[in-house]
């Protein structure tokens, strides 16, 4: 993806999404903060192609085939400070309110889904 397609998210500047998912993450980490004081914790963004390699090589089966990854189209998140976990306030925060501001979590991501990341959220698609 070019770099010109690309944007720092506000709250952590050494992340970049697409420029509207990073637009539309800045209004989901206000509200987060919000509700729970602190911003939210970002794991992984944007992925350029050899960084998808690079992740595909450590993480196997558990990693899109790079090319395929919503990472590289700069419009995934990997999430932490609570977010990773199935069931927690911060986890279950997200399932209710990050849909207003367009981030859905996909149902291969989902408890008994065929790859459970409470962390992986996205920006855009069908998920």
């Amino acid at each position: 993806m070019p770099s010109s397609l690309l944007c720092s998210l506000g709250f952590d500047s050494g992340e970049q999404l697409r420029c509207d998912a990073a637009l539309a993450a800045g209004k989901l980490n206000r509200a987060f903060r919000a509700a729970f004081g602190r911003n939210l914790t970002i794991n992984d963004s944007y992925r350029s192609y050899a960084d998808q390699v690079a992740v595909a090589a450590s993480r196997g089966a558990l990693a899109a085939p790079p090319g395929t990854s919503n990472h590289g189209l700069g419009q995934a998140l990997d999430l932490g400070g609570g977010i990773s976990t199935f069931g927690t306030a911060e986890y279950r925060w997200m399932v209710a309110n990050a849909g207003k501001y367009g981030w859905k979590h996909p149902g291969w991501a989902e408890p008994g889904g065929s790859k459970p990341e409470p962390w992986h959220w996205e920006y855009g698609t069908g998920a």
